[in-house]
C-alpha cells in the first residue's frame, strides 16, 4: 500500500513538470492553459489542483517516517514541492478554500504528528520562494507578453527546489534514522511541536484579522461578490480576483427544488433543465458544482441519506486500533487524501472526472485495506472457498454489466463519427445517427446532432423532424424547442413556431435569442442560423474560458 502510494504521488509530479516540459519544447503554450491558468493533463483548472493535491497527503506522510529508505523519504519530499507548485499554476480558489482545511485534517489524523507537520511545513517553506515565479505566469498571460519565459523561469524555480529537496532530505532521513529516542520523549516532542504548531496558527490568524482595514466592510464586499457575482478585486491572480462565480446562484436554486421535491429529488443530471428556469445569472451549468448540493437536489433525502451511509461506513471501515502506528498513520494518509476530494469538491463539479473520484475511491479503499489487517489462516481458508462459489454468478454479472455499456458506447461512437464527417458525407452521418439511435433510444443526442446538421444544410424539414423527435425524449430541452420553432418558421408553419418558441422562453426566460427569434418571426423577417451558431459558440468559449 505505501509503495503503491509513494508511486502514485511520484508518477503524478512527473507527468506535471512533463507536461510543462513538453509545452515549452513543442511551441504550444497556450494548449496547456486556459485564462492563463494550468489545465492540462485533466482539462479543467480546479481539476488540475485536485488531481496534484489528492497525492500529496500520503507523499508528506511517508517523507516523514523513518521505516522508509532515506532515499525514498527525499524523492517523495522533493516529489510533494512539485504537486504543492503544481497546484499553484492552475490558481484555484478552490484549492486556496479547501487546503488549509485538509491541511488541519491531516495534522490531527495521521500518527506521528509532529514529524508529519515539521516534514510537510519543510516542504511547503521550500516551495514558497518560487511562489511569485508561478504567479508570474498568470500575469505574464493576462498582459500577453513573455508567457514562455514566465513559465521556464517557474519550471527552473521548481527543478531547483526539487533537487535541493531531494538531497537535503536524502540526508536529513539518514540522520534521523541515526537518531534514538525513547517513545516517552517522542510523544513529548510531538504534542510540544503540535502545540506550539496550533499556538502560532492562532496568532497568525489573530495578527492577519486585526491587520485587515476595515474588516466589517470587506467581508460585506466579499459576501455581495460572492451572492452576486460582482466583479472586484485584482487582476494580478486569479487567487485574489473576487470576481462572481455564482455558486450561490447554482446553490440557492439547488435548495429550492430540494424543498420542491424533499423525499427523492428532480433525478440525476437534472440540474441544467431547473437552473435555466430560476437563474438570477446568464451562466447555464450543467451541475450545482457541491457534491453535496447534487445529491441533495437530484436524489432527495434518501440519497443523501445513502450517500452519508456511504461516507460514514467508509471512514469507520479505516478505523482500527491495533494497528502498528505506520500503518496507521498511512491509513490516516489516504484518507486525508479523499478528504481533499470530498472538501473541494464541496464547491467544484470535478467529481465526473474519472482520473480524479477514481483515485480519491482508490485511496479510502486502500485506507479501509490497511485497517482491515491479516485474518487467521482458518478464515481466509473459509473466504477462499466462498469465493470459488462465487465466481460463476459475479462472472455472469459482470458480462451483463459490461454488455449495458457496449450498445451506449457504440451509440456514441456512432455520434462522434457522424459530428466528424457530416460535410463530406452527410446521407452516411444520417445514417450512422440512426444507428446510434436505435442502440441508445434514451438519449436525444443522436436526433439533437441529426437536428443541427440538418439546419447546417438548409433540410428544414428533416430538422422538424429531429428536434420534434428530441423532444419526446426531453421535452423540457429549450434549445430543441428554439430550433424546432426556427424549423417550422422556415417550413411555412408560423403558429407552430409560435409555439415551439413561447415554450422554449418559457423554459429559459433569460435567453436573449428566444426574445430576438419571437421578433423576427412576428415581424416575418429571416431568421440568420448562422450568426445564432456563432453566438452559442462564442458564449460556450466565453464561459469556458471563464471557468472558476
Amino acid at each position: 500500500m505505501a509503495l503503491f502510494a509513494a508511486l502514485y504521488a511520484i508518477a503524478v509530479a512527473a507527468i506535471g513538470l512533463f507536461t510543462i516540459e513538453n509545452a515549452l519544447h513543442g511551441g504550444h503554450l497556450g494548449s496547456i492553459f486556459l485564462s492563463w491558468r494550468l489545465a492540462s493533463p485533466i482539462g479543467y483548472q480546479n481539476g488540475e489542483a485536485a488531481l496534484f493535491l489528492i497525492p500529496l497527503w500520503p507523499a508528506l506522510y511517508l517523507a516523514s517516517r523513518r521505516e522508509v529508505p532515506a532515499l525514498a523519504r527525499g524523492l517523495l519530499a522533493a516529489s510533494g514541492s512539485l504537486l504543492v507548485q503544481m497546484a499553484v499554476l492552475a490558481q484555484s480558489r478552490g484549492s486556496m478554500y479547501a487546503f488549509p482545511i485538509v491541511f488541519l485534517i491531516f495534522v490531527a489524523l495521521v500518527s506521528g504528528r509532529g514529524r508529519a507537520l515539521v516534514t510537510a511545513l519543510v516542504v511547503l517553506a521550500a516551495s514558497l520562494p518560487n511562489l511569485g515565479r508561478l504567479l508570474d505566469v498568470f500575469r505574464a498571460g493576462e498582459r500577453d507578453t513573455g508567457v514562455a519565459a514566465a513559465l521556464a523561469q517557474a519550471r527552473n524555480g521548481m527543478i531547483v527546489i526539487f533537487v535541493l529537496l531531494l538531497g537535503l532530505g536524502t540526508l536529513a532521513a539518514i540522520l534521523d534514522r541515526r537518531l534514538s529516542l525513547a517513545d516517552k520523549t517522542a510523544r513529548r516532542l510531538d504534542l510540544t511541536v503540535v502545540s506550539g504548531f496550533v499556538v502560532i496558527l492562532v496568532l497568525a490568524v489573530a495578527v492577519a484579522v486585526g491587520s485587515i482595514n476595515k474588516p466589517v466592510h470587506r467581508a460585506q464586499n466579499a459576501w455581495h461578490s460572492f451572492a452576486t457575482g460582482a466583479a472586484g478585486g485584482s487582476d494580478s491572480s486569479h487567487f485574489t480576483s473576487l470576481y462572481g462565480t455564482h455558486r450561490y446562484d447554482f446553490w440557492r436554486v439547488s435548495i429550492d427544488e430540494f424543498r420542491a421535491h424533499p423525499v427523492a429529488g428532480v433525478g440525476t443530471n437534472n440540474f441544467a433543465t431547473e437552473y435555466i428556469q430560476a437563474r438570477r445569472s446568464d451562466e447555464e451549468p450543467n451541475d450545482p458544482h457541491s457534491i453535496e448540493m447534487r445529491v441533495l437536489m437530484q436524489t432527495g433525502t434518501i440519497g443523501a441519506l445513502l450517500f452519508i451511509g456511504f461516507l460514514v461506513s467508509g471512514f469507520l471501515a479505516t478505523r482500527r486500533r491495533n494497528l502498528d502506528p505506520f500503518r496507521r498513520g498511512l491509513s490516516a494518509s489516504l484518507v486525508v487524501g479523499f478528504s481533499y476530494w470530498l472538501v473541494h469538491g464541496s464547491v467544484d463539479w470535478f467529481w465526473k472526472i474519472p482520473a480524479l473520484t477514481a483515485a480519491a475511491l482508490a485511496f479510502l479503499g486502500l485506507a479501509a485495506a490497511i485497517a482491515a489487517g491479516d485474518r487467521s489462516a482458518d478464515t481466509s481458508t473459509g473466504l477462499r472457498a466462498g469465493r470459488k462459489m462465487l465466481i460463476v454468478p459475479l462472472a455472469l454479472i459482470a458480462l451483463v454489466a459490461s454488455a449495458s455499456y457496449l450498445a451506449p458506447w457504440l451509440s456514441a461512437r456512432y455520434v462522434d463519427n457522424a459530428s466528424r464527417s457530416w460535410r463530406s458525407h452527410p446521407a452516411q452521418a444520417y445514417q450512422m445517427l440512426d444507428r446510434a439511435r436505435t442502440l441508445n433510444p434514451l438519449s436525444d443526442t443522436p436526433d439533437l446532432i441529426a437536428g443541427t446538421i440538418a439546419g447546417r444544410r438548409h433540410d428544414y424539414v428533416r430538422m422538424k423532424v429531429a428536434y420534434t423527435r428530441a423532444l419526446k425524449l426531453d421535452p423540457h430541452d429549450w434549445y430543441a424547442q428554439l430550433e424546432l420553432g426556427i424549423a417550422e418558421y422556415f417550413t411555412g408553419n408560423r403558429s407552430a413556431a409560435f409555439v415551439s418558441l413561447e415554450r422554449a422562453k418559457a423554459l429559459n426566460p433569460r435567453e436573449s435569442l428566444i426574445s430576438f427569434v419571437l421578433r423576427r418571426v412576428r415581424a416575418r423577417e429571416k431568421i440568420d442560423t448562422a450568426a445564432l451558431d456563432r453566438v452559442f459558440l462564442e458564449r460556450a468559449l466565453g464561459f469556458a474560458l471563464g471557468s472558476s
